[in-house]
């Protein structure tokens, strides 16, 4: 049992036993002691029937969150690959650019080393 639905076990529960006791111990005569107890089965009814639809919205709420994160995911991972593609494209001229001076200043070292003498 899921930890909510034992709290609300636990609630229920010690909601009846609360009544009950204090219909019980109440000085009242029986016919008295049947009205209050068909009067708090009413109130009992009507809590239970509030809980259920609380329960019934949280359930929905619950479901409708999972299917809008699911979105929101979806969307998110799609905004990524879109970013990350674009990031590619714009470093791919920089990253060729890059290799161009460096093979330029390559080039230049070697000139540079081939004017110089030799000191054998």
């Amino acid at each position: 049992m899921s930890k909510t639905k034992a709290f609300a076990a636990g609630v229920l529960f010690g909601s009846v036993a609360a009544g009950i006791a204090a219909l019980l111990t109440a000085p009242s005569s029986g016919r008295e002691l049947r009205k209050k107890v068909a009067q708090k089965g009413i109130e009992l009814k009507g809590q239970l029937d509030g809980f259920k639809d609380d329960t019934l919205l949280l359930k929905e709420q619950a479901i409708q969150t999972v299917h809008d994160s699911k979105e929101v995911f979806i969307e998110l991972k799609d905004d990524m690959q879109k970013a990350l593609s674009s990031w590619k494209a714009e470093t791919a001229q920089n990253k060729e650019n890059i290799q161009k001076e460096i093979d330029a200043l390559q080039r230049s070292i070697e000139e540079l080393q081939k004017s110089l003498p030799d000191r054998n």
